[in-house]
């Protein structure tokens, strides 16, 4: 004897696999632009285009390899991206901010330190 259920949902169990089969699709599609985003949110040029979008009468520099990030302002005025912030060592992060653990820094030093001609 079929029950009630059985009668009329025969493909019941199929459709239950199906669901979670998308929604083990969706979650890693979700994850994956979670990382996707943090990855790019973590490189040096993203830090430092946003940083200077957020602070447009700042005069900011960088070093070559755009690690490092001098400014007219100290570290305290400027106006960071979302989720970032600075911290005692002059350097702005967005660790302990992140879902997957990847995080972005950049350190920050005085303006009068930069020389263009030695970075």
């Amino acid at each position: 004897m079929t029950n009630l259920h059985e009668t009329l949902h025969p493909d019941s169990e199929v459709l239950e696999t199906s669901a979670k089969e998308n929604v083990v699709k969706k979650t890693d599609t979700q994850l994956w632009k979670v990382f996707e985003t943090e990855m790019m949110m973590s490189s040096w040029d993203f830090i430092i285009e946003e940083i200077k979008k957020l602070n447009p009468d700042v005069r900011i520099e960088t070093d070559i390899d755009r690690c490092l990030i001098f400014s007219s302002v100290d570290i305290e005025k400027l106006v960071l991206p979302e989720w970032f912030y600075y911290n005692q060592k002059n350097w702005i992060t967005n660790k302990h901010n992140t879902q997957s653990g990847i995080y972005g820094s950049v350190q920050v030093y005085p303006i009068e330190y930069y020389d263009p001609e030695l970075i």
